[in-house]
This record gives structure tokens, C-alpha cells and sequence, in this order.
């Protein structure tokens, strides 16, 4: 076998692996296990967010909390001081901070209130998001376990092609291999494609263009052209 028919054969081999993927992915189970996936993980990621909210919640309430502790401590030393004032006058110039701060005080009250809340919210939301993934996970676990069987087959078929991959990839020609790998990554497939030929005597693509006549002395001097169209390797025997 030469190298060009082994690249050939890599290809066929991988052309199978990707049919096989092909097939396992469009069973139904499997898109449906796939679903329940999603939506455990977009419950999870729901759930996560709101425990992280709820955290930041209950740092903003040390702080206010800390604040409200302060405006008490700074009402009882204006009521002490309003208490032992000598005047009318000292008595009336202590009334205004004494306003406000009752009016902090009474700010930083509604603020760990509503805090409190927003976190009663959040904790009801992770009881839900809970259940949902519980309930996920049940669906989850009851589908791959039907799919177990065929699963298990399409990973012992997907084995033996990798494997078998793996050992022609060690005699392939490393050229071939390169052009092949960047047009996979490229999303090119299949990378090697034979010449076809029109009853006008044209040689075309597998993506139907004709070759052009650069490629079509290249195809004949060569043995190979990458398409215009395509980029796909054309070759002829």
C-alpha cells in the first residue's frame, strides 16, 4: 500500500468514525439525554447565581447592620446630651441631628428589610432549582440507563476505529497528514476526493465545479489540485 492509499484508507476509517458519531447523536434517547444535561446544568447555574447572590446580600446587611448600630449609638448620645441641656436653645440646636438620625436609622432598617426579603427570594428560588434538578437527575439517570446498551456498542465500534487510526497515523506521510489535519480543522470533509470525469472529458470536484485548466495540468503533472471552489484535495489515479 503506498501512502497516498494509506491517507486514503486513514480517511475511509475516519469518514466511518464520523458516521458512527452521527448516528449515535441522532438517536432519540440520546438527544434527550442531552436535553435533560441542559437543563440540569442551566438549573445548576440558576441555583449557583442565586447563592451567590443571596452571599452578597448577607455582606451588604453585616455593613448596614453595622451602620444601624452606629446611628442607635449616636441617637442615644444626642438623647443624652438633649436630656442634660442646660437651655431651650442647646435643646433646640440638638433637635435637627436628632432628625436625622432617626432618619438613618429608619434608611438603614428598610434596607436590611428589603435585603432580608431579596434573600427570602433567592432561597426560594434555589428550592426550586433543587427540586428541578432532582427531578432532572432521576430523568437523566433513567434514560442513560436504558441507552446504556447501545451506547456501550458505540464505544467499543468508536474504539476500534480510533485504534486502528492511531496505528495507520505512525505510516502515514507527514505532508499528507498536515494538509489533511489543517483541513479538518478547517471544517473540510471529505479532504481527499477523487477526480470525476464529464462525458466532455472535464474533470470536476466532488463539489461539482469543473477543474481549472491550471488545476486540470496540475491534476496531470501532480496526481492531485486542491479546488478553487472547495479547497477540497482533488486526485486521480
Amino acid at each position: 500500500m503506498t501512502n497516498f492509499e494509506q491517507m486514503i484508507e486513514y480517511q475511509k476509517l475516519d469518514m466511518e468514525l464520523r458516521r458512527l458519531n452521527n448516528e449515535f447523536n441522532k438517536n432519540p434517547d440520546k438527544k434527550k439525554l442531552d436535553s435533560a444535561r441542559n437543563d440540569f446544568n442551566a438549573a445548576q447555574a440558576i441555583f449557583d447565581k442565586s447563592v451567590a447572590e443571596s452571599e452578597d446580600y448577607a455582606k451588604e446587611i453585616e455593613q448596614v447592620y453595622a451602620d444601624f448600630t452606629a446611628s442607635e449609638k449616636e441617637i442615644a448620645e444626642l438623647e443624652k446630651a438633649f436630656s442634660s441641656a442646660a437651655t431651650d436653645e442647646e435643646k433646640a440646636a440638638l433637635l435637627p441631628r436628632m432628625e436625622l438620625a432617626k432618619a438613618r436609622l429608619e434608611t438603614y432598617r428598610n434596607k436590611v428589610g428589603n435585603k432580608i426579603e431579596a434573600i427570602k427570594r433567592l432561597l426560594g428560588t434555589c428550592a426550586q432549582e433543587q427540586k428541578k434538578k432532582k427531578t432532572v437527575k432521576e430523568e437523566f439517570d433513567r434514560i442513560n440507563a436504558k441507552l446504556k446498551d447501545v451506547k456501550d456498542s458505540f464505544m467499543t465500534e468508536r474504539n476500534k476505529l480510533k485504534e486502528k487510526m492511531s496505528e495507520l497515523e505512525k505510516k502515514l506521510d507527514k505532508n499528507l497528514l498536515e494538509i489533511y489535519v489543517k483541513a479538518r480543522k478547517d471544517g473540510i470533509f471529505p479532504v481527499f476526493v477523487k477526480a470525476s470525469v464529464t462525458d466532455g472529458g472535464n474533470y470536476g470536484c466532488l463539489c461539482g465545479m469543473q477543474l481549472s485548466q491550471t488545476n486540470k495540468t496540475k491534476l496531470k503533472n501532480d496526481k492531485m489540485c486542491q479546488c478553487d471552489a472547495c479547497r477540497r484535495i482533488v486526485y486521480t489515479d
